[in-house]
């Protein structure tokens, strides 16, 4: 679990908006931009949540970037209210902050975009440059 995000559910920080509840358990690695998981890369991209942090595979660039985007219908960052699957973005604790994440994970390149609703995208640079001008 990242770091940030581990604190607060541990009671260890102050709470930010939105349900926190105290976890039962404790997670066995805190995670911080830069660590590894296998093949995977842990990238920060703070804004969902405090500690929101992404995953880039660095066998094939697939991105699993969480709730930074949805892609019901198309992509979209959770920074901006779109219609299709509202509750990410009222869920958001930061969209300035995930705005500039989105922006980030962008500049990584992905060959393919998984997030945390919606389906697959591949090859979805175009998708995730027509979300950000919006």
């Amino acid at each position: 679990m990242p770091e940030i995000d581990a604190q607060i559910h541990a009671g260890e920080r102050d709470k930010t908006k939105g349900s926190w509840p105290k976890l039962m358990t404790a997670p066995d690695v805190r995670l911080e931009e830069g660590d590894r998981v296998g093949s995977l890369e842990v990238v920060a991209t703070p804004g969902h949540t405090p500690g929101h942090v992404s995953y880039l595979d660095t066998r094939d660039r697939t991105l699993i970037a969480g709730d930074v985007f949805t892609t019901y219908g198309r992509v979209e960052t959770t920074s901006r209210l779109y219609w299709r699957f509202p509750l990410a973005t009222t869920a958001t604790w930061d969209k300035e902050q995930n705005l500039a994440s989105a922006q980030k994970l962008r500049a990584l390149e992905p060959t393919t975009l998984l997030v945390g609703h919606g389906p697959p995208v591949r090859d979805p640079l175009p998708a995730i440059d027509r979300a950000l001008r919006r």
